[in-house]
């Protein structure tokens, strides 16, 4: 019981996060935000609707139509984060006061506290609104990334902008909205990074006894053939850290023979040493 009441209190924390950076301070310094938020910000701009109804507008259908095609949860949670967020924005206005300032310090101030908003939901296993089940939708049947698609949403709602802007607003709300990714993106995998390292050489077992003994690491054997000269080679394939990462190079580099080494960054490790 306790579990789910810490689970849906961070969600509506991060409701309320996203509700303030986009009432108090992206709003009152006519900057644009990401998805439904933005679309309907820039409605309200040309014809004055209410961003509440807008919001309604859009996103009632979609939820209506993804109850018919996906999972109760997932529906629930976009149903959920969806009414919070525009709940919030209705309130929040009469409590906090509009952080009025410079567009570059808004801009960062709004897309740090919009990207611990979507960190923390995400972390939570909630889908963040409607926009994320058109995501998986054209992720699903048309192939299209979900990143690409928020990309595409985003870009084309903050340059509509334009017919009421200036110029200068949309590059700072591009800047809110990257921020935005970034912290989003720190949220939800931290700063470390791991790699993936497969190296083929002939010299596996000094390179293994390295990795073993000075970077105490485990390594896994994969045996491959060399087109070139058609000759039997050994793989080793491993996980490193940063730091490990620069000391295997250099050991490698000092062999001076033909061993191939290349590395690709793994988004999480689990187990082996690493932290889950």
């Amino acid at each position: 019981m306790l579990k789910k009441v810490k689970h849906y209190s961070i969600i509506t924390l991060g409701q309320l996060i996203s509700a303030i950076a986009f009432s108090v301070v992206l709003l009152p310094n006519n900057l644009i935000a990401g998805g439904f938020g933005g679309l309907a910000t820039v409605i309200n701009k040309m014809t004055g609707t209410n961003i509440q109804l807008l919001l309604i507008c859009f996103c009632t259908p979609i939820l209506i139509w993804a109850f018919t095609k996906y999972s109760k949860k997932l529906v629930f949670y976009a149903t959920l984060c969806f009414g919070l967020f525009t709940f919030f924005i209705g309130i929040v206005g009469n409590f906090i006061s509009e952080f009025k300032t410079d567009s570059i310090i808004a801009s960062i101030v709004g897309g740090v506290l919009m990207g611990i908003s979507a960190g923390i939901i995400i972390r939570e296993g909630a889908a963040n609104g409607p926009e994320a089940i058109v995501a998986l939708y054209l992720k699903e049947n048309k192939g299209i990334t979900v990143g690409t698609f928020f990309m595409i949403l985003n870009f084309s709602i903050v340059f509509s902008s334009i017919i009421y802007g200036d110029i200068t607003l949309i590059i700072y709300s591009l800047i809110s909205i990257y921020i935005s990714s970034k912290v989003t993106d720190y949220i939800i995998l931290g700063t470390r990074r791991d790699y993936s390292v497969n190296i083929i050489s002939e010299n596996f077992l000094d390179i293994t006894e390295f990795i073993h003994k000075q970077l105490k690491r485990g390594v896994t054997f994969v045996p491959c053939v060399g087109t070139y000269k058609i000759s039997k080679k050994m793989m080793i394939k491993t996980v490193v850290t940063s730091p490990e990462l620069i000391e295997l190079k250099k050991y490698v580099a000092q062999l001076e023979d033909n061993t191939f080494i290349y590395v690709t960054e793994s988004i999480e490790v689990i187990g082996g040493g690493f932290t889950d």
